[in-house]
């Protein structure tokens, strides 16, 4: 089982309410982050996962998008990082957890970042924080 899953799972155990699950998966940053010097001064590849769990209680059940929450909020946000630097994946994470979590309807998020070029014996090293809205 996937985190995705294991998320889903936790916060759909309501009796009879709805909850969408958005997920926007392989999003790729050119951003600069890391602590050692040879990452400093140059962007690396990240890839980035998100997933949103999001209140279904007020959808109307309308075949349009200004019933539910878009995608572009979050493409949006992800691609304006990437003329920040960052020492940490922790706080790149949480940069775009913050974004995530931005729309009323969104009762959580998870996010997942993986650089790609850190290890030669390694297709990535990543993080995956979540959070819930109390």
């Amino acid at each position: 089982m996937n985190l995705a899953q294991i998320i889903e799972d936790a916060l759909t155990g309501g009796p009879d309410e709805d909850v969408f699950v958005y997920r926007l998966n392989g999003v790729t940053m050119n951003v600069e982050i890391g602590i050692h010097d040879f990452e400093r001064g140059q962007k690396q590849r990240v890839l980035v996962d998100v997933v949103t769990v999001v209140s279904a209680k007020d959808w109307d059940g309308q075949d349009s998008i200004k019933t539910v929450v878009d995608y572009d909020y979050l493409l949006d946000a992800i691609a304006a990082l990437q003329a920040r630097q960052f020492d940490l994946q922790e706080t790149l994470c949480g940069e775009i957890l913050s974004a995530a979590l931005t729309p009323d309807a969104v009762l959580a998020a998870a996010v997942t970042t993986r650089k790609t070029e850190a290890y030669k014996d390694a297709d990535s090293v990543g993080l995956t924080r979540f959070r819930r809205k109390a």
